[in-house]
């Protein structure tokens, strides 16, 4: 499998989607990361080949709002390819979206808007934001404004990865994060 940031490229090329945006919904993070996440998940991008082995997606609490998502996966050379995000969490009426900006050498600086939910508690779908319907927005408020719009409307989401959490993972308690205030 290829990993996050190989996925986004690749879904770049193909698609008219980058999912990237130039700011986050949030610049400081506003929910509580959700303990449900926090884990090792086995994940298979939603474009995936047949023989494509799957990637191991680990989410760990760096502070009560902010975690780290690590990503790796087998290279068609054989060697693995890795990567990693911060992500925090933005409220929106009705739930959140994730802010996820990737870090280390091959970051370029640009925010991923992250939808998920539990299919069954240890199965995760994770979609991102298509930037393509808010191309023409530049700040932040805007952006929120347009997304609060759409928010239930499919046509901005594209399905990612389904990740599974492995029998034997550790998996945190089963408690949704706290409501955030409005």
């Amino acid at each position: 499998m290829k990993t996050l940031r190989a996925g986004l490229v690749i879904a770049c090329l193909f698609f008219p989607a980058c999912f990237e945006f130039d700011f986050p919904l949030d610049a400081r993070p506003q929910v509580p990361v959700d303990g449900r996440l926090l884990g090792a998940w086995r994940c298979l991008g939603t474009e995936a080949d047949l023989d494509d082995a799957p990637g191991v997606l680990r989410i760990v609490r760096r502070t009560d709002l902010i975690s780290r998502w690590s990503f790796e996966a087998p290279a068609a050379d054989g060697t693995t390819e890795k990567s990693e995000y911060d992500v925090h969490g933005s409220t929106v009426p009705g739930g959140s979206l994730l802010n996820a900006i990737e870090l280390g050498e091959k970051a370029n600086g640009k925010w991923s808007f992250v939808r998920y939910s539990f299919l069954l508690p240890d199965v995760l779908r994770v979609q991102l934001v298509d930037d393509e319907p808010f191309k023409k927005i530049k700040d932040a408020t805007s952006l929120r404004r347009e997304i609060e719009k759409r928010k239930d409307d499919p046509a901005i989401y594209a399905d990612f990865m389904i990740c599974v959490r492995p029998k034997g993972a550790k998996s945190a308690p089963v408690s949704p994060s706290p409501t955030p205030k409005s």
